[in-house]
């Protein structure tokens, strides 16, 4: 499978640019793409600026496995519904081909590690399947052609709880570091005994599991959990910064884990307040 390592281009949403709260943001973004010289380009069609929620995900350089992008979070709320991208006319004028399913799956809960997908149990309720369902697990992995390791998740408060963790986001939780490792957020500092199930999970499957966690006065749990939804494109990593004490500590646990990459950050204070990070904003890829 394509792995951050591999991927040579970004594609961001064009709101991105055109919405001014994130206008700053935007500037410094690519800025410092133009620094770690990382092509880039522009989503037009795109609802929102979530780019890896709804875009394809792309298995190998040419077979890309376009879903139903039906997230709770927006068909359940009125307001939101004109948020929901079909990328369909996207795809076209990128010429990107794909083959496709019509189970529920949402981009920022597919995590490829090696020749496995991870992705968190909310995609069970989202297909209307009970969590232990095997049959709908086998269906995931006839989707995928590759082993799926379901991890728990819940949900923090109510759909329309604009602080709350309603997504189910597996890159919010875990990020592929290559080999058998794994870095994984600092999810035990708010929830300790999902995050201990979900090291478990992730050990029970071979992996080395390093955890971010941060030994700083006055911890902001508020902002510290998006350290782990960085961009990596090729031996390049963009990581967010807050201006709060974990930004160094945060840097070192990067660095370490990928000994290989350029790290800069970049301040994600603006994208942070709305539920994501860097991940979540960008669509990278292997031309």
């Amino acid at each position: 499978m394509i792995q951050d390592r591999d991927t040579n281009f970004v594609y961001i949403s064009n709101k991105l640019s055109l919405w001014k709260d994130y206008s700053a943001f935007y500037n410094e973004l690519i800025s410092v793409m133009d620094e770690l010289e990382i092509p880039y380009g522009k989503i037009y069609d795109a609802k929102d600026i979530w780019t890896r929620d709804f875009m394809p995900i792309q298995l190998e350089e040419n077979v890309f496995l376009k879903y139903k992008y039906a997230p709770d979070y927006l068909i359940k709320i009125e307001d939101r519904k004109p948020y929901i991208t079909d990328c369909t006319e996207a795809c076209r004028k990128l010429g990107i081909s794909y083959r496709e399913t019509d189970l529920v799956i949402d981009g920022g809960n597919v995590v490829l590690c090696g020749d496995n997908v991870i992705m968190t149990d909310k995609v069970f309720s989202e297909n209307n399947r009970d969590k232990h369902d095997v049959n709908f697990l086998k269906q995931l992995e006839d989707t995928f052609g590759h082993k799926v390791i379901i991890i728990p998740w819940h949900a923090t408060g109510a759909l329309d709880d604009g602080k709350a963790d309603v997504y189910g986001h597996a890159d919010g939780f875990i990020k592929y570091c290559g080999g058998n490792r794994i870095l994984m957020g600092n999810h035990r500092d708010s929830y300790e005994e999902e995050a201990i199930m979900i090291r478990q999970i992730l050990e029970e499957n071979g992996y080395v599991v390093t955890e971010m966690l941060f030994t700083v006065q006055e911890p902001r749990n508020d902002l510290n959990w998006a350290y782990i939804n960085f961009l990596q494109v090729g031996n390049n990593i963009i990581l967010p910064k807050f201006g709060i004490n974990e930004d160094e500590q945060a840097k070192r646990f990067i660095q370490a884990a990928f000994p290989y990459c350029r790290v800069r950050q970049i301040d994600c204070n603006t994208i942070a307040k709305d539920g994501g990070a860097l991940h979540c904003i960008t669509w990278n890829i292997k031309k």
